[in-house]
């Protein structure tokens, strides 16, 4: 199940007690229209108030009972505006959302005008500073490739033994007149990685850090070395990779 969402209103993706959750709207409505509880999987988790375009979800189901256009049209009913299922398809039986998915791709807006746009809110950060995207770019190019990423990583405490080392395939940063974003697609990204390297990139780009201090900040896997990462609302999860 391919799924958008507007992360505004949601305290992140992932189930959470005595919050209203993505993953707990949509299970509710599945559990409507199939009449059993039907838990889900999804690609990626993403953080209260980050949005998604191509979240992709699996579950267990019988499909000969329910037809696929006909669920997504009484998934809709009771779930839009806020959440819109996209398309719902039979998959392989050894499908995982999660653990199938060989690509996540994110795209991060920034709004960088000198007065805000009140209309953008809740899905661009709004910032007044003119950005080189140049030397932003310059720094992106410096995060291709296989590193250790522990600098824009939160820690789970909960987890003892965690490795932040990721491979980072692409990271455009691009201008539109006022509207600037980064796209970024990995094979896997840590807790807040998308969000941290912004904040890096955009130190950057208003001249307060040097394209080449993205390297250092990498080699001191040390968090408290990176800025604070960007807010959540500019984050928008566009794209889970299978193979075919």
């Amino acid at each position: 199940m391919t799924v958008a969402y507007n992360g505004t209103t949601f305290h992140g993706f992932a189930t959470n007690p005595d919050v209203r959750t993505v993953q707990d709207d949509i299970e509710a409505a599945l559990a409507t229209v199939l009449r059993e509880p039907t838990p889900t999987t999804c690609a990626g988790r993403t953080d209260r108030g980050v949005h998604a375009r191509g979240q992709v979800m699996s579950f267990d189901a019988d499909a000969g009972h329910f037809e696929a256009h006909a669920l997504t049209r009484a998934l809709n009913r009771m779930l839009s505006p806020h959440i819109v299922v996209r398309e719902v398809a039979e998959a392989a039986p050894n499908f995982d959302a999660r653990f199938s998915c060989v690509g996540r791709s994110y795209r991060y807006h920034v709004n960088n005008t000198p007065v805000p746009d009140p209309l953008l809110h809740d899905l661009a950060w709004h910032v007044h500073e003119p950005l080189e995207i140049e030397v932003m770019q310059q720094a992106a190019d410096r995060i291709l490739g296989t590193h250790d990423f522990t600098s824009f990583s939160k820690r789970n405490k909960s987890k003892e033994h965690q490795t932040f080392v990721r491979s980072v395939e692409q990271a455009q940063w691009q201008r539109h007149g006022d509207a600037v974003h980064l796209d970024i697609t990995a094979s896997a990204f840590t807790h807040q990685m998308v969000r941290s390297l912004v904040g890096m990139f955009v130190e950057i780009g208003r001249g307060r850090r040097q394209a080449t201090d993205m390297g250092t900040v990498l080699q001191a896997e040390n968090r408290a070395v990176a800025p604070t990462p960007a807010p959540p609302q500019g984050l928008v999860f566009m794209l889970a990779q299978y193979h075919e």
